[in-house]
């Protein structure tokens, strides 16, 4: 993998055959013994990080099969921690729709000759039988929120991914709906981890708060608190209202005014 400025010995997947060959051994046990998908999927998202950084490959295929290799790794490991099936596929095409993504929105000229072949044979179709991942990454994505804990990892993988840069659809409209997606999906995975209460102190339904009323608080208190507030309503819009129609009919007292003069009637008597 070259860069298209000059640089000293740049981490390269082609070159050593991982791409954070610099990696420390601490972080890699760190990797080793993690239980999460991102952790396993690092050295695929280091790929990427480099290839926004504008480090190329100058040979596509052999690019190719390294990310095959990569994926390949990456499932084997995945299995052995014991992750659903499920969470490894949806994290398989969310690294190939990536992967895709940030080669064929690439403007650098360097990254042509990639490009092209890229595009000629984009990972989501070679692997998945599909190109349509501008769409459907984010339909996939939806399902798998409906499901909650359950898809955790899978739902970090996918945040992930748009932390990187991935937008798919979003590319070509507006940018702040890509941001509040993943500052929304950012905010769920909190709470299913448990680190963070309900999204909203509102969050209890209707039915909830009724029975919580019902059974904490005697039902004579609860309509005296209402008839209470109902009353302060009706007494502060009589008086704004009886305020406005006061101040409204001020400006033409001048129009009709008392006349100061009494009337005089002479009458004379032949």
């Amino acid at each position: 993998m070259s860069g298209n400025n000059s640089m000293g010995a740049a981490p390269s997947l082609l070159d050593s055959g991982e791409v954070a060959s610099k990696v420390s051994a601490t972080g890699l046990d760190k990797r080793i013994s993690s239980q999460s998908l991102i952790d396993i999927m690092y050295d695929g998202f280091y790929l990427v990080f480099l290839l926004r950084n504008h480090y190329f490959s100058t040979k596509p295929h052999e690019f190719r099969q390294k990310i095959y290799e990569f994926l390949d790794k990456f499932e084997n490991d995945a299995r052995k921690k014991g992750f659903l099936s499920e969470d490894i596929h949806e994290a398989k095409y969310v690294y190939c729709a990536l992967v895709d993504e940030t080669i064929m929105t690439s403007q650098e000229a360097e990254f042509q000759a990639l490009k092209d072949a890229w595009e000629l044979n984009p990972l989501q179709l070679d692997l998945f039988g599909s190109q349509i991942a501008g769409n459907e990454f984010f339909e996939r994505l939806d399902r798998l929120r409906e499901q909650g804990e359950k898809r955790l990892p899978a739902l970090e993988i996918y945040h992930y991914a748009m932390l990187l840069g991935f937008q798919g659809k979003y590319r070509l409209e507006a940018p702040e709906k890509i941001r509040y997606l993943i500052s929304r999906l950012g905010d769920e995975i909190e709470h299913l981890r448990g680190n963070k209460n309900e999204f909203s102190p509102f969050w209890a339904i209707p039915d909830q708060i009724k029975h919580t009323l019902t059974s904490e608080t005697p039902l004579w208190v609860i309509l005296a608190v209402i008839a209470v507030l109902l009353s302060a309503i009706f007494a502060t819009m009589w008086q704004l209202t009886n305020s406005f129609s006061d101040n409204q009919l001020s400006a033409y007292d001048h129009v009709i005014q008392e006349n100061k003069e009494q009337a005089h009637i002479s009458i004379f008597l032949p």
